[in-house]
């Protein structure tokens, strides 16, 4: 599968789920990486009028997920799901401006959990979070009966 048919079925995935609903938008995917942005708008910000560290940390989360999405087949997803069981984000400049940009990676694919680095950027190019996602990758799904 080539980098533009992944950046695709990502952008596919997410029609009608929360990254939609935050604004969260695949811009591109290859193996193993991800980049994600979120236009923001009034309803991002917080009472300080910067970024919410709550819609920060949902593009970390998103783009992590996306970039194991990428090393993963569909069939493969739906028997043996992973979902996020660790998240730490650092938090290090005030984010503002119209958008932020995260890059994920995967660092380390295993069978039961993948491991993934974040880096969250505003639209004057600052580093504003960091974020460190550790994914579980379930057992076996019994079908349905």
């Amino acid at each position: 599968m080539d980098d533009g048919d992944l950046t695709a079925r990502l952008q596919a995935w997410a029609r009608g789920r929360y990254w939609e609903l935050v604004g969260i938008e695949t811009v591109s995917a290859a193996p193993g990486r991800v980049v994600n942005r979120v236009r923001l708008r009034e309803e991002h910000l917080n009472y300080n009028d910067v970024v919410h560290g709550g819609v920060i940390s949902s593009l970390i989360d998103s783009c992590a997920g996306g970039a194991v999405r990428t090393l993963r087949q569909e069939a493969e997803i739906r028997a043996r799901p992973h979902a996020t069981s660790d998240l730490h984000v650092s938090y290090l400049a005030p984010a503002r401006g119209t958008e932020l940009v995260a890059e994920a990676r995967v660092v380390k694919m295993g069978r039961t959990a993948a491991f993934t680095q974040v880096e969250v950027r505003d639209d004057a190019g600052r580093v504003v979070a960091l974020g460190l996602v550790t994914f579980v990758i379930g057992g076996r799904r019994e079908p349905a009966g």
